[in-house]
This record gives C-alpha cells, structure tokens and sequence, in this order.
C-alpha cells in the first residue's frame, strides 16, 4: 500500500512536471517555430510562382523556371562572385585581426578593462549608423581621410564613387562593424586555458612561439570555428551597410547576392525570381554552416 501510494505521489510529481514544463515551452517553442517555419515555406512556394507584382493576380506555377533562369543569368553569377570575394576578404581580415587583438587584450596592463569596454562600442552601433558614419569618412570632397591625405600631399580619392575602390572600401567599414565580435568570442576562450597548462610548456623549454603555435591555437580552434561560423553567416546575408554606402554601385561593383535578390524583388517587382534568389542563399549557408558545425562539434 505504501510503496504503491509512493508510486501514485511519484506519478503526480512527474506528470504536474510535464505538464509544467509543457506550459512553460511549449507557447514559446511553437511561437518561434511558426516564425521560422511559415516565412521558409513561403518562400519556396514563392520560389516556384512566375510572379510579377505589377500584376498582383497573375502568379502562375513555373516549377524550377526562376532557378533555371538563375543559372543562365551573367548578373546572378557576378553577385555570387561578389559575394564569395566579400565574405572571404572580411571573414579572414575579421578572425586574424580579432586573434591579433584578443591576445593583446588577454594580457593584464594599466587601463586593460578601459580598452576591453571602449573596444565593443562598433557592436553597439547598428549597420545603418556605420554604413552613414563611414559614407561621410569616405566622402570625396570632406571627408576625414581624404582630409588625412591632403595633409601629406596626396590627391582625394573617390572611395565609393570608384569601382574599383567600392568593394574594399565596404570590406573595411564591416572589418570596423563586427571584429569586436570576433574579438568577445577568441578573448572568453583565452580566458578558458589554464595557466598550468602555459608553467607545464615553458618547464619543457617551449618558447612564446611555440606556445603560441602548439598551445595557445589548438585549445581555441573551438572558439575560432565558433566564430568563422557566426561572421560567414552574417557576411553571406550583410545588407544594410552596403545599401546604405554604395546601394550595390557604382555600376554593379557592390551588388552581392543580398541586394541582387532585393532589386529583382522590390525594384523590379519579379516576386518569385527574389524568392528564389533568397532560396539559394539559404542553401548557401546551409552547405557552408554545417561542415564548420560538424568541426565545432568534434573539436568539443
């Protein structure tokens, strides 16, 4: 009888805590389901449509056509290549400067905390704000660096107003943007080694190189894949800041897959081609996101 009335109260327990935790997750999770759920499904479905929005009621079924026209399209490719140079340049700027400034900031010295908070002010700043901050320091008649040039004697140079200079010059301001990040991520996983583990290489003769080499990379490989993972992502669908500097010219010099997808959607009204361009980007991330997953993982 007791232990059977042990079991009744333990089955009350147990089933008032699922039913508690049903309450507490269940609208949440549903909720956030539904958000990322119905916006995905929509998109393919758009993706399909042949769909002008100069004609609202015109969307008929075309299956792969929008895709199709994508793969024959000199414009989509000229994206994507813009695309790729933009998030391999700034990603690896990113992460080798943030390793740079994260072991610089590991180190305990007079005003270290100051430097650590002043230095998280970019990501505080939002990309609209940053794209007009660094359109007016590259302003060819009064900007600032301009202004820096002159003082030594060399000619203004039309930063965004060039083609060959847009790019690069996007590159920068998002290197401004977001390698703070980089630089929170890789200084949390300094902090995480143990000091004996830096007493135990320098008792066997290593010298600071090869600590850092055999050392100090290896345990922050995690943290490093952590980081790459986040920035390519964010890189790949970056869209504020360049619209802001550039909106994708002069010409097409700047136009990445993000504001190609735009233009073709709001511009041009072609509904299902944008769908589809946004489709493919997040395949994009997909195939790119989930080998840097798997490494996380195994490296964990």
């Amino acid at each position: 009888m007791v232990t059977g009335t042990r079991r009744g109260l333990g089955g009350g327990f147990q089933r008032d805590g699922n039913l508690t935790w049903f309450i507490l997750i269940g609208p949440p999770f549903l909720i956030l389901f539904a958000l990322t759920a119905v916006p995905l499904v929509l998109a393919i479905y758009t993706s399909l449509l042949d769909w002008n929005l100069a004609d609202p009621t015109g969307a008929t079924f075309a299956w792969f056509q929008n895709f199709i026209e994508l793969a024959g399209d000199g414009a989509f490719w000229h994206a994507l290549g813009l695309t790729a140079y933009q998030v391999i340049a700034t990603v690896a700027i990113q992460v080798a400067f943030g390793l740079a400034i994260a072991l610089l900031l590991a180190r305990e010295f007079v005003g270290a905390g100051v430097i650590r908070s002043l230095y998280l002010i970019p990501m505080m700043t939002t990309p609209v704000v940053v794209g007009l901050l660094w359109r007016m320091l590259y302003n060819s008649d009064s900007g600032a660096i301009n202004g820096i040039l002159g003082t030594l004697g060399i000619p203004p140079v039309d930063w965004l107003g060039d083609a060959s200079l847009a790019m690069p010059s996007v590159i920068v301001a998002d290197v401004w943007l977001s390698t703070p990040f980089v630089v929170v991520i890789l200084l949390a996983g300094l902090r995480s080694i143990s000091g004996e583990v830096y007493e135990a290489a320098q008792m066997d003769g290593a010298s600071g190189w090869k600590m850092f080499w055999h050392v100090t990379l290896p345990l922050l490989k995690p943290m490093i894949t952590l980081a790459l993972l986040f920035r390519v992502m964010d890189a790949i669908r970056r869209f504020d800041t360049i619209y802001v500097m550039t909106g994708g010219g002069p010409g097409n010099s700047t136009e990445t897959l993000e504001l190609f997808g735009y233009f073709n959607a709001f511009s041009y009204l072609e509904v299902g081609k944008g769908a589809a361009i946004a489709v493919v980007m997040l395949l994009i991330i997909f195939f790119i996101s989930l080998p840097l997953l798997k490494r996380s993982q195994r490296a964990d």
